[in-house]
């Protein structure tokens, strides 16, 4: 199969074209230009540098959407047995008055209560507990470089 015919992931291509447009120009290169290309040059810099922000972020969303997925599906099931629980301890009452079989009912219903209880703990556990924290990290880099390089 010819290199060409070679199917690549779009990230990967995205990923391909941006280290080709980098390249970085030499300082003697760069004393060479004029103002207008000076600028011309800052500006790709800072395109560049906004499309890989945002196929990071992009990828850190995606990441953070399937824990939040996650999250959901286990606090989903857990809310449900809950329900489940709440009604089987109220079933177990109901039969508790004529003192026979409720134990069974009460056992049943405090093992799904504790069943829903730890998939609440492990929902919240797994829910995102600040958005994006790499992407903001490296922003804030990248803010605090470009004012240091601005003074």
């Amino acid at each position: 199969m010819e290199p060409s015919k070679v199917h690549r992931c779009p990230s990967e291509v995205r990923r391909r074209d941006v280290e080709l447009e980098s390249e970085r120009l030499e300082r003697s290169q760069l004393e060479t230009l004029s103002t207008a290309e000076l600028v011309r040059h800052a500006l790709a810099e800072a395109k560049l540098l906004v499309k890989a922000e945002l196929l990071h972020a992009k990828k850190e969303l995606r990441e953070e959407v399937k824990a939040a997925r996650t999250s959901g599906i286990l606090l989903g099931v857990a809310l449900t047995l809950s329900l489940c629980g709440l009604a089987a301890l109220f079933v177990a009452v109901g039969l508790a008055l004529p003192l026979s079989a409720w134990l069974g009912v009460l056992l049943a219903g405090v093992f799904v209560l504790l069943v829903a209880g730890g998939l609440a703990w492990a929902g919240v556990k797994r829910l995102p507990k600040k958005p994006l924290p790499h992407t903001q990290e490296r922003l804030k880099t990248d803010f605090d470089l470009a004012r240091e390089t601005l003074q």
